[in-house]
């Protein structure tokens, strides 16, 4: 049995995808770090999308950048919710790895998709301890855009909300499901399975 696939989890893996040909406004200055993120994210992905390395490349590129920009175990602890702290150790470390090996797999193969769509970073507001960098992924041929608030503490990105929804609670329920039915080790064996597919 699969973890359910949403069209949310897609577009997710695809705003991070298409990160790759952002255009960016000019952030408010009290809110340059957080800004200065999201750009920075831009400018290596678009940097890797035209150097046309292999897939194994590219992914290690993408393991790279996403350890650096997002806080993984963080993220990875949220979205285990309450079966983090019955984990054991071992199941910990194994989950936080095919976690980030699955996410990095389906990140990478999401630049495939992109079609000229372009990420315009708007306002960003000090919540503290996050800052919150709101965004839009603007389509080439004028169709809706689709908006994007990028979740950012201590300079990492935590949680991405699209159209309003969590991303982080979205894998939370997801994955919460998943594990009632099948157990953590099953979940973590399927995230495994993902990460070599």
């Amino acid at each position: 049995m699969s973890i359910p696939t949403l069209s949310r989890r897609f577009v997710l893996g695809a705003a991070c995808g298409l990160v790759a040909g952002a255009g960016f406004a000019a952030a408010p200055a009290a809110a340059q770090d957080a800004a200065a993120l999201i750009n920075n994210i831009a400018n290596r992905l678009l940097t890797l999308l035209k150097s046309g390395v292999s897939d194994a490349e590219r992914e290690r590129e993408m393991s790279t950048m996403l350890r650096q920009s997002f806080d993984l175990p963080a993220i990875g602890r949220t979205v285990l919710g309450r079966h983090w702290n019955a984990a054991t150790p071992q199941q910990q470390q194994r989950f936080l790895a095919a976690f980030e090996r699955s996410e990095v797999r389906a990140y990478s193969s999401r630049f495939r998709e992109y079609s000229g769509q372009s990420l315009v970073v708007g306002k960003v507001t000090h919540q503290p301890p996050k800052d919150l960098v709101n965004s839009q992924i603007v389509q080439p041929n004028g169709g809706p855009a689709i908006r994007l608030v990028w979740e950012v503490v201590n300079g990492k990105i935590v949680d991405v909300t699209i159209e309003g929804v969590s991303m982080a609670i979205t894998r939370r329920s997801d994955f919460n499901g998943y594990i009632q039915r099948n157990g953590l080790d099953a979940l973590i064996a399927e995230l495994e399975r993902r990460a070599s597919a």
